[in-house]
């Protein structure tokens, strides 16, 4: 079985499920799924956990990202990118004539900021890009997120060039939206790219045509894929021996008896748990209290 997280390149028109389902058929696993939307207009690194990596997300998901893209003036569109309609009126800029420091300058740090009405952010259950197909108002709240840098560059009157890391869960068409706003000719998403992930990033990522032809040459994947046990490297390693690994695979409290190592990290409340043959089991929570180690997430190895 394969279990692993797949550095995957996205090209521009395909939605992150379409590349889910591509992977799942290259690789002949019934189990995969990404970890952060990218848009079919954005390109870049697009996160795919196969087997037993799927089951990270909680985890995962939450790493910062780094961008870098171009932002277009003089309009903004109904889905705050290149696919959407014309909003308005177009209106003259020129960058080179504006302080670009003092217009951004409300756009780092820890932001409020509303999602875009064509979005999968959901509403009661249901995504914000449905309601805004039908026309229908729904009551969006924004949601803090952080910018924790941005830097920019003049492409030309209309064009700004940016590169910024962000928290999870910002997006960057409703930062272009609202940087096209107080500037006051409107502004749109032209171009974008996800360079990293977190650890993870771009450059050591496989197109779907580059995977696909390693797997057809049986080259394998020593490029593209990290393997499960080299995720969550932030969580110390505990070894147990074969008593404590059929314990672990019960789901059972860990006794301290049946420990054959332990990295450091005293501090951690999270711990990954191997058996001798360094086969990833579990991962598992420190009791304070009596110093042991209770499962919460037991994989199947044999499946």
């Amino acid at each position: 079985m394969l279990n692993g997280m797949v550095l995957i390149k996205k090209e521009k028109g395909l939605t992150s499920h379409d590349v889910v389902k591509k992977v799942k058929y290259i690789l002949s696993v019934k189990k995969a799924g990404h970890f952060g939307t990218l848009d079919p207009l954005a390109e870049g690194l697009l996160l795919v956990g196969v087997g037993n990596a799927t089951k990270f997300f909680d985890f995962l998901v939450g790493r910062n990202k780094s961008y870098s893209g171009i932002i277009k003036f003089g309009y903004s569109t109904t889905t705050y990118d290149s696919e959407g309609e014309q909003v308005g009126e177009m209106k003259d800029i020129d960058l080179h004539k504006i302080d670009i420091g003092d217009l951004l300058k409300d756009f780092r740090g820890e932001i409020l900021q509303y999602p875009p009405k064509y979005s999968a952010k959901k509403y009661k259950g249901i995504p914000l890009y449905k309601y805004a197909r039908k026309d229908q108002d729904v009551e969006i709240k924004p949601v803090k997120v952080e910018i924790i840098s941005l830097e920019t560059e003049i492409l030309d009157k209309d064009l700004l060039k940016f590169r910024t890391i962000t928290s999870s869960g910002t997006y960057l068409r409703s930062l272009a939206h609202d940087i096209g706003r107080v500037a006051g000719t409107g502004a749109f998403l032209q171009e974008l790219t996800r360079e990293a992930v977190g650890e993870f990033d771009l450059k050591d990522a496989l197109t779907l045509s580059e995977l696909e032809l390693r797997m057809e040459k049986g080259e394998g994947l020593q490029k593209g894929l990290i393997p499960i046990e080299m995720l969550l490297t932030e969580f110390p390693r505990i070894v147990v021996s074969q008593n404590g690994s059929e314990t672990v695979k019960n789901g059972a409290m860990l006794s301290l008896n049946d420990i054959l190592e332990v990295s450091s990290g005293d501090d951690s409340i999270n711990y990954r748990i191997f058996d001798d043959d360094g086969n990833f089991l579990a991962l598992a929570k420190k009791d304070s209290v009596i110093h042991r180690f209770k499962p919460f997430l037991v994989f199947n190895n044999k499946s």
